[in-house]
């Protein structure tokens, strides 16, 4: 039972565990829960229910009425052996349900949680956290150092050249993703500011090809209100794309005429193809590190009741004028701290990556487009420094062997009582 929340942790987290699970036991059913979050895009269950190896994902409300009620998720069937897994959202979701189906409970965690005394392992992301969760009284026998889970799922299957050829980019063009973000109202602010920075790139820069990486978790039929620009745009400089339907690639144009590709299926083939990336700060950066990609990370806060906040609870963050204060001082806190947004920065321990934070206009971001664009040997270093942070693959294996080892022990445990 794979318990995950928003479209972050349900793609990075829950979808390779899935599929090592699959992979090193196939004759295991994995259901994935997804519980309540502020964050959430609405699309989490349908498209987690698509992933290899998951027999079904419950959406909040059916995970709530078992919480509560007892009352089973259609089709959802359990057998007296089984463990729940953590990846993700409030710790106490995953506990009750531990507690409703008997299971152990192991948790994934690439911060410093705690609250699960009955979790049979905790397993962390780097030693950092280890020794935090240690210092706060877990004993260290349940404290398993694992790696980052984000990057287990990345697949390629083309090289540099063959997805430069998918994508159609020319011998001299240097190719240029964006990504707007993991849901709708998210993508509604971040499309338009990333169109207006595009349309000011191909002012100054020739031989770009733009391209859209655009989330499972939005929907394609929504594009044409996400790239309207027509909500906030007092707040935040954009510029509106038009959706054009054809038989080929799907793509938009910009207001002032520049051609952005709109990907769907490719992202991780993108990635190995792009010269850079511009994408929020997020589980994309891990990605983008992984296969060595030079990004800049952007996370503009005009619009803080829409792009999340770092510090601010997103349910509290909605509450009329308490919200707009709590978001407020958030974002002052934010302007003034030295702390790195990205995961890759941060396990760095320095900006390997540019990121700009605060009230942005898409001229901050064009900027630290430009140098990267015309500095081949500083991409290259952020390149090899990016992947050097990120470490090795293999998280995933040892949390399938974990679940599997509590499973186990409490069957074992069962028949001995």
């Amino acid at each position: 039972m794979l318990v995950s929340s928003s479209p972050g942790e349900v793609h990075g987290l829950a979808r390779p565990v899935a599929e090592k699970a699959l992979a090193m036991l196939p004759a295991a059913d994995v259901w994935i829960f997804v519980s309540p979050g502020g964050y959430a895009s609405g699309r989490e269950a349908r498209v987690a229910s698509a992933y290899p190896g998951v027999r079904r994902a419950m959406n909040p409300r059916e995970l709530l009425a078992f919480l509560a009620f007892g009352k089973r998720p259609l089709g959802f069937a359990s057998s007296g052996s089984g463990v729940v897994v953590h990846l993700g959202g409030k710790l106490g979701f995953s506990v009750l349900l531990s507690r409703r189906l008997r299971y152990p409970l192991i948790v994934y965690t690439d911060r410093t949680i705690l609250g699960a005394r009955s979790a049979s392992a905790f397993l962390v992301e780097d030693e950092r956290i280890q020794a935090s969760l240690i210092s706060k009284g877990v004993p260290a026998d349940r404290v398993r150092l694992v790696g980052n889970l984000m990057i287990d799922g990345i697949r390629v299957d083309a090289d540099r050249d063959q997805a430069r050829t998918y994508l159609g980019a020319e011998d001299e063009e240097r190719v240029v993703l964006l990504f707007p973000g993991t849901r709708a109202q998210e993508a509604a602010v971040m499309a338009p500011f990333l169109f207006r920075a595009v349309e000011l790139l191909a002012r100054v820069e020739r031989d770009l090809r733009f391209v859209l990486c655009l989330s499972p978790f939005i929907g394609t039929a929504s594009l044409d209100s996400i790239f309207s620009h027509s909500r906030h745009t007092g707040k935040i400089d954009g510029s509106s794309a038009q959706v054009q339907k054809s038989a080929g690639p799907l793509e938009a144009v910009t207001a002032e005429g520049v051609n952005v590709r709109i990907e769907t299926l490719h992202r991780y083939e993108a990635m190995v193809a792009a010269d850079i990336a511009i994408c929020t700060p997020g589980p994309v950066c891990s990605e983008l590190a992984f296969l060595g990609t030079p990004y800049v990370a952007a996370a503009p806060l005009n619009v803080p009741s829409v792009v999340p906040v770092p510090g601010v609870s997103p349910l509290l963050s909605a509450v009329p004028l308490v919200g707009e204060i709590l978001r407020k001082r958030a974002i002052e806190r934010r302007e003034k701290s030295d702390r790195f947004l990205s995961i890759p920065n941060i396990k760095a321990g320095k900006l390997v990556a540019p990121e700009v934070v605060g009230q942005l206009r898409p001229e901050d971001v064009v900027i630290p487009c430009v140098e990267l664009l015309g500095d081949t040997a500083r991409r290259d270093r952020i390149s090899r420094e990016l992947r050097e942070a990120m470490g090795v693959a293999g998280a995933a294996e040892m949390v399938v062997q974990t679940a599997l080892s509590a499973s186990r022990g409490a069957l074992r445990g069962a028949e001995e009582g």
